[in-house]
């Protein structure tokens, strides 16, 4: 807690009337979090439960958000579980059904069940139902509110019993209509989300599928589709096979945005509906998802997002995209060159250098303004400028005497780039300590020595310290190990290097040094051909929203199968 320790409550009332107390940092929220924490049925919590009764409704709102907070916190909290209780019969529906999932969080199921019984409000019932989670009893799949029965129903599934699942699916279906807009008010989910992780707990893919297909046909009314919509979705983003499964049912819908969406999430549903989506390239959307399996179709649109400041979140990933895929790059290059000369009007100075960046030695022609805002830096060193032109190569030779000024680990890789002199690599090394624990650019620049002339006994220890080290030193320093000890390495980089084909991060830095060794990683094969063949996706904890996570494993099956081929192809 910082600041003076208060005296009286007077800051306890006048957080709750102004919403400060639900506001971390503020000296109310700050206040109340640390003696309840310290005490949580002492003082602090009992003055701020004789809120509860309130006549302010907008206090008694801030009050059950806040406590909802807490309950979050303390688990099987009697004191607040009291106090969630009583507001069930509070007249505001907001507090009881805040009251009611506080109810299931802090006590335990049988008193929430009690509750259930002697609620009358069907919203009420329908919140301490959704509190109960799988501890719905199945006598509630005959209750009068719809809501309640989907969520018994849900709760019902048997694991160990096939045959009894065709039945509740249509118990569940039966009440689907009846259910929109209720049982996900308030920010819950639909009863399609539900049903859909419900057949992800007992790894129903054929089923989701098939039921994700009927839902979705045009023949249903919109609310259906639109939970199979989100059927689709979620199947894509657990089972690998669903986007070539689920495409023709989504390019159905397309005139649904949440279906456009949804298809084009994925990068093989995008593939596989391209011609059905190039129509659709007006929608940023589309035109991005297109660019990002590399359709140059794409590239026009995309220029004319970049120009005009488009803050469309997978801009930057089409044109990279596009990069790879071998697009003529006159059109993203001179419009990245209008944007850095302050000739574009609008247009992100920071996505027109990834553009560049991405098209490499083809990004040539915008050397006069990359060095004009390299000379034109003040204080930041211009780390993206200088990275431009290091994947820019030779023919960047120009620019150096821009860059020598600089000492950032970005300009050393530049140096090294441009110039292609050993030197560059090896001051930088010997400036680094034999032992290294991490270093991205020290694995760089190991990796081409070993690669062009081979590595100094020093250096060669100062990649094995990496190596030692898991995690990302070890993925990006194999290829180096491999050059300079070839096959006397081979069985321990086969034993290291698979662990990372589940990282979206260092998993293609390992396939790299895989293929380096062609025939030698053959004892590999198998763990790829694992990975490739998996039925359900990777969890590679990026950080990202699923959608992000299921495109990344998407790329890397493509990388393992590719890389699976040129090992098992190498030597014959």
């Amino acid at each position: 807690m910082t600041g003076p320790r208060p005296t009286g409550w007077a800051w306890l009332e006048r957080g709750l009337t102004t919403g400060d107390v639900l506001v971390p940092g503020s000296d109310a929220h700050d206040h109340l979090y640390h003696f309840v924490d310290a005490d949580r049925d002492g003082p602090a919590t009992r003055r701020l439960l004789t809120y509860t009764g309130d006549a302010r409704p907008a206090v008694r709102r801030t009050l059950f958000a806040l406590l909802d907070s807490l309950g979050f916190r303390h688990r099987d909290w009697p004191l607040l579980a009291d106090a969630a209780e009583s507001a069930l019969t509070d007249p505001d529906p907001w507090v009881r059904q805040t009251a009611a999932s506080l109810l299931g969080r802090t006590a335990a199921p049988g008193r929430v069940l009690a509750a259930l019984d002697a609620a009358t409000d069907p919203d009420t019932r329908i919140a301490l139902a959704d509190a109960l989670n799988r501890h719905v009893p199945a006598r509630l799949r005959s209750d009068p509110v719809p809501a309640v029965r989907v969520l018994a129903t849900l709760a019902a599934y048997p694991s160990d019993d096939p045959g009894a699942w065709p039945a509740l699916d249509a118990e569940v279906r039966a009440d689907l209509d009846a259910c929109a807009g209720v049982l996900d008010a308030g920010g819950r989910i639909t009863a399609g989300e539900r049903w859909a992780w419900a057949m992800v707990s007992l790894d129903r893919e054929e089923d989701c599928h098939a039921w994700a297909q009927r839902l979705a046909d045009p023949a249903e009314n919109p609310t259906i589709n639109a939970e199979g919509v989100r059927l689709a979705r979620r199947a894509m983003r657990i089972w690998r096979a669903a986007p070539a499964r689920l495409t023709p049912v989504l390019v159905g819908l397309l005139d649904r945005d949440d279906a456009r969406r949804t298809l084009t999430a994925s990068r093989t549903a995008t593939r596989l509906a391209a011609d059905d989506l190039v129509p659709l390239l007006d929608d940023p959307a589309v035109a991005t998802a297109l660019g990002s399996v590399g359709d140059r179709r794409a590239v026009p649109r995309l220029v004319d997002l970049m120009l005009a400041g488009s803050d469309e979140p997978r801009l930057g990933e089409a044109l990279r995209a596009l990069a790879r895929a071998g697009a003529d790059p006159e059109a993203p290059v001179a419009a990245a060159r209008q944007i850095l000369s302050g000739r574009a009007g609008s247009g992100s100075p920071t996505l027109a250098l990834r553009v560049l960046s991405a098209f490499g030695p083809a990004a040539a022609p915008a050397l006069p303004e990359l060095v004009a805002r390299i000379e034109g830096a003040e204080n930041d060193t211009p780390d993206h400028e200088i990275l431009v032109l290091g994947r820019i190569g030779r023919a960047a030779e120009a620019a150096v005497p821009s860059i020598r000024g600089f000492t950032s680990q970005c300009a050393t890789s530049a140096l090294l780039r441009i110039t292609g002199d050993r030197s560059v690599a090896e001051d930088h090394l010997a400036g680094r300590p034999e032992e290294l624990r991490h270093g991205r650019l020290a694995a760089e620049l190991l990796t081409w020595l070993a690669g062009h002339g081979g590595l100094t006994v020093r250096q060669h220890r100062q990649a094995r310290s990496l190596f030692r080290v898991r995690g990302f030193g070890q993925a990006e320093v194999a290829g180096a190990i491999w050059l300079h000890e070839g096959p006397a390495a081979a069985a321990q980089l086969v034993a290291e290097l698979p662990q990372y084909l589940t990282c979206g991060v260092r998993g293609p830095a390992a396939l790299r040094a895989l293929i380096m060794m062609g025939a030698h990683a053959r004892p590999v094969l198998g763990d790829l051909d694992r990975f490739a063949t998996g039925r359900r996706r990777s969890v590679y904890y990026s950080g990202s929203d699923e959608d992000v996570e299921m495109r990344v494993d998407e790329t890397m099956v493509g990388e393992v199968i590719a890389a699976r081929e040129r090992i098992a192809g190498a030597g014959q």
